[in-house]
């Protein structure tokens, strides 16, 4: 997926802000969404991105500071507190129990605006890139089960390894943390 694409796919989940926001980056991979949700954020802005491999990536982009850790967001507790949004990009297929995952990641977040942006296989079909498929329709029980206020559909794009599409959703709270 190139820059534009990335970009479009998650544009309509980042509100205008005249301040600085703190988002992470879970699963950012080589930082194809990591450099895509620095074009749309404002200067001063901060995104933590984390990783399972250690990765190479810019530590500014657009006046947004980027800070690396190496760290598996499914099975390690993060430091991050009070942050904007996370965004999980092709990367939540991978957790065995995704809900629980989600609610942990809730305590990161501000408890007033809590945001969560995922991008994700619209495909119902395992395999050993996609162990645990979590298409829309799934995602969004997910996430209302979790006590989302809403979640969104935002964008679609080809996938380019399996058919059908990538989509990218976001969810809004505040969250209830004990379902």
């Amino acid at each position: 997926m190139n820059q534009q694409e990335a970009i479009s796919l998650i544009r309509r989940a980042v509100l205008p802000s005249a301040g600085p926001q703190q988002w992470a980056d879970l699963g950012c991979g080589s930082g194809v969404f990591t450099t895509a949700l620095a074009h749309l954020l404002p200067p001063g802005s901060r995104i933590n991105a984390v990783d399972k491999e250690q990765q190479s990536l810019p530590q500014t982009i657009s006046g947004v500071e980027i800070i690396f850790r190496q760290a598996d967001f499914e099975r390690e507790v993060l430091p991050f507190r009070d942050l904007d949004g996370i965004l999980i990009a092709n990367a939540l297929h991978y957790c065995s129990d995704a809900g629980a995952v989600l609610r942990r990641l809730m305590a990161s977040q501000r408890p007033e605006s809590c945001r969560f942006l995922i991008v994700e296989y619209d495909s119902t079909a395992a395999s050993r890139w996609v162990p645990f498929p979590l298409p829309f329709d799934r995602m969004e029980k997910l996430f209302l089960e979790l006590g989302a206020d809403r979640v969104t559909k935002l964008a679609e794009h080809p996938s380019r390894y399996r058919r059908g599409n990538i989509y990218s959703c976001v969810a809004i709270g505040p969250f209830n943390a004990d379902p």
